[in-house]
């Protein structure tokens, strides 16, 4: 499966110490230059994890000019779409609404980071789900009460 990831999801997965979660799942995460400058040319979480992660594979985007109908998205967003594209990918990973609706108008498949590890709690690939919600919000991740009400629910 080949998955194209922003650089939100690869930021808090390791900020909450899941990153290689990403690894067992998907084995490979193609990421744009611009995403992966954007997580590790500071002291962001998940910056080292992202630089020692040989999984994660920088791709270069061709068609620079297709950012030009991505308008209101970051670099970061505009370049894991028009990489998802480039690279026919199954899956690109976004958190920014904004961004999932490009993708989706795009035709790509897209998850989000909840999604994500919605997906890994229903395979058993953590214990206790409320836990891992909490850890993403001390770290800065934002979700309104009734999605994090919903997310539990489910």
């Amino acid at each position: 499966m080949k998955v194209v990831s922003n650089s939100s999801p690869l930021i808090f997965l390791s900020a909450i110490g899941m990153l290689d979660l990403l690894k067992a799942e998907f084995g490979e995460i193609l990421v744009p230059e611009a995403v992966y400058e954007e997580v590790t040319s500071n002291e962001l979480k998940g910056s080292n994890e992202v630089k020692h992660a040989d999984w994660i594979k920088v791709q270069t985007v061709k068609n620079i000019e297709a950012h030009s109908f991505l308008p209101m998205l970051d670099r970061g967003e505009e370049s894991a779409i028009v990489l998802a594209i480039e690279q026919d990918a199954d899956l690109v990973l976004l958190d920014d609404l904004a961004g999932r609706r490009a993708a989706m108008m795009q035709e790509l498949n897209v998850m989000g980071t909840l999604g994500f590890l919605k997906a890994m709690h229903g395979k058993g690939r953590m214990k206790n789900f409320k836990d891992v919600l909490d850890s993403l919000q001390k770290y800065g991740f934002w979700m309104a009460a009734d999605l994090y009400n919903r997310m539990l629910e489910d």
